[in-house]
């Protein structure tokens, strides 16, 4: 490590040296925040160079499969090889090489539920599609030879990991699907264990007895891009769904007879963004499941180029209403991401920051995203090198700094745009990857309008109060019950505020699909062309039939109608609860940045810089591209 590096100030180390924080949000306790280093590769300079700014929470994943480019997820070898037999000896590696390359290191361990080689070949026997978790995830879950054999290797895992290391280990992870994110790619592909779990879930739930749909089904809509409700393919994508959320409660509930409390269970969930039948749709049933403490993505793909909002892959609302924490994995592509992950394979088409410049802005970007939204992170090192120069190192620091001085806060957000995402209806929508438009493209235009969006369920609604939000947007609420209606008169349809919606708002009442509906709801037609805005009684409706039809310029107009706040005249992502503001920009210069009432003190937290006392607003100069995160004390 370069002797700059070496010689940080560790009076400044020694404040921010724990790498896990305790802290409480509005709604429920949080046991710890962490602020990690993580890698596929046996990364030990990287692990060291981290303890050196820092960091010493360590995430690793002793694995026995494959990744999605047919390498091995980790570099040490297979240690499941039977039922019941393990070589404790390649598991035990990892962690005594962590331990070495770290002496301090605390260790999140994620536990590679995914079928080991032996299990996948021995099932093969009748057992067509069950014995492949990673592609096969529900078929795998419903299976009760593979659920066996896999419980028994949790149990086994967690004995051995606390025997030898539970001095070491603050929390576990459980992994499994494709990715290790409990993602589900069987779409209608069936076994004999999945009929029958399918036959049995529609005579629990009441339902006709039915086949599972074909193929044709799944990507056949019935009117424009949906499916009837309580058509086969909804009712398919709920059992699927419910069958990935029942088993992951199984194994936390394994998980947590076996380790003590004061020690973590997550798992990567809750992605809303994602098709109907990808396995997260039933994300509020775990989130709610008591064994469980925290919950982990990457950042959101569509958004991490420079200038772009980043964010999470969950409503952030949901999971801090049911006291769960987050962890934000950083997995972006710095200019010096190594490519090449073996001899024979290299990663081609991935986009990554060009620059020093914008790997600074970059990082801080998420880190500042972290920080603002109270959540614990991880720097992703995938396959090496993501953090290799001087400079990086550096930012990591910093930005571990600042996190930690803020960490345990909990100041409320400053957001006064709320997007309300809606399982119930996007399981309606067709399994069609062009139909992601309708959950995503009206948040990510309204993501960077230079003013803070907080993201909600519609579950929330009647739980969270929601009386400072001045525009509601709702990407796919398809489905209006009238008990929902009610929901909707009594805490989001008054008070002047205005309401977006878009394709067909209500056109399902829960049993069938009415066009006539949506014009009742929102005043205008479905399919009405452009962007429609009208006055209703007590509130206004803006709809916007196709996302294309809208855009950043379109949601930031819509958005001062509303009477919303702006921290700045300009297009730009921002954060900001009521101590902390992050502005995001990939070009620079002097800029202005807005204050909702005047400041005691405004301070750049990266630079520690005064920029403003005794003001509303304050001008600042930033890089091209920047990242400024300013505290705001009042």
């Amino acid at each position: 490590m370069h002797k700059e590096m070496a010689n940080i100030n560790l009076k400044k180390l020694a404040l921010v040296a724990l790498a896990a924080v305790s802290a409480t949000t509005l709604f429920g306790e949080v046991k710890e925040r962490f602020f990690a280093y993580r890698s596929f590769f046996a990364e030990f300079e990287a692990m060291k160079n981290f303890g050196g700014v820092g960091v010493n929470t360590i995430t690793i994943m002793p694995s026995n499969t494959t990744n999605s480019l047919g390498e091995p997820y980790c570099q040490y070898p297979v240690f499941w090889r039977g039922d019941g037999q393990y070589d404790w000896k390649a598991f035990d590696k990892q962690f005594e090489d962590v331990i070495a390359a770290n002496p301090n290191a605390k260790i999140i361990c994620i536990v590679d539920l995914n079928s080991a080689p032996w299990l996948m070949r021995t099932m093969s026997f009748g057992h067509t599609f069950d014995s492949d978790s990673f592609s096969m995830l529900s078929n795998s879950l419903v299976c009760r030879q593979w659920k066996k054999a896999t419980e028994r290797y949790l149990k086994d895992y967690l004995d051995r990991a606390e025997k030898k290391f539970g001095d070491k280990i603050c929390a576990y992870m459980l992994a499994c699907g494709h990715t290790d994110e409990w993602l589900d790619y069987t779409l209608g592909v069936s076994s004999p264990c999945k009929i029958a779990a399918w036959h049995a879930w529609l005579k629990k739930n009441k339902k006709p007895d039915a086949d599972i749909p074909p193929l044709s089904k799944i990507f056949a809509p019935t009117f424009g891009e949906l499916h009837e409700p309580n058509s086969a393919a909804v009712e398919y994508a709920k059992f699927a769904n419910e069958a990935v959320a029942e088993a992951m409660s199984d194994f936390a509930k394994i998980a947590r007879q076996k380790i003590s409390k004061d020690k973590q269970i997550g798992s990567f969930f809750g992605y809303v963004h994602r098709n109907a039948l990808d396995g997260h749709m039933a994300y509020e049933k775990v989130f709610a499941d008591p064994n469980f403490d925290f919950f982990v993505s990457p950042g959101n793909y569509t958004l991490r180029a420079m200038g772009e909002a980043s964010g999470f892959m969950t409503p952030n609302a949901t999971r801090t209403r049911l006291g769960k924490g987050w962890l934000h994995e950083i997995d972006h592509r710095t200019h010096t991401f190594n490519h090449q992950l073996s001899e024979y394979v290299r990663i081609k088409n991935v986009a990554n920051w060009k620059d020093q410049s914008e790997d600074d802005a970059g990082l801080k970007r998420e880190f500042a995203l972290a920080t603002v939204n109270h959540t614990s992170l991880w720097c992703f090192d995938m396959w090496g090198k993501v953090f290799s120069t001087p400079e990086t190192l550096e930012t990591v620091r910093k930005g571990r700094e600042i996190w930690g001085k803020f960490a345990s806060d909990t100041s409320p957000t400053e957001a006064e745009i709320a997007v309300v995402f809606d399982t119930q209806s996007s399981i309606l929508l067709a399994q069609k990857w062009k139909n992601a438009k309708y959950r995503t493209k009206l948040q990510n235009d309204i993501s960077k309008i230079g003013a803070p969006v907080e993201t909600f369920s519609f579950s929330d609604i009647g739980k969270i109060d929601l009386s400072k939000y001045r525009l509601v947007i709702f990407p796919h609420m398809f489905e209006i019950t009238p008990e929902r209606r009610e929901l909707l008169e009594k805490y989001i349809l008054h008070d002047g505020r205005t309401v977006v919606s878009s394709y067909a708002p209500a056109i399902s009442d829960g049993k069938n699909l009415a066009p006539e509906r949506v014009e009742k709801f929102c005043g205008f037609k479905f399919g009405a062309k452009g962007v429609n805005k009208k006055d209703m009684d007590g509130w206004t409706s803006v709809y916007i039939a196709d996302p294309d039809d809208s855009s950043t310029e379109t949601m930031r107009e819509i958005a001062k109608n509303a009477g919303v706040h702006f921290y700045s005249d300009e297009n730009v992502p921002v954060y900001a609860n009521q101590k902390l503001l992050c502005v995001h920009v990939a070009k620079g210069g002097k800029k202005t940045v807005s204050l909702k009432g005047k400041c005691k003190k405004a301070t750049e937290l990266f630079t520690g810089k005064v920029v403003a006392e005794n003001a509303d607003s304050f001008e600042y100069e930033f890089k091209s591209p920047d990242t400024a995160l300013f505290e705001i004390e009042r």
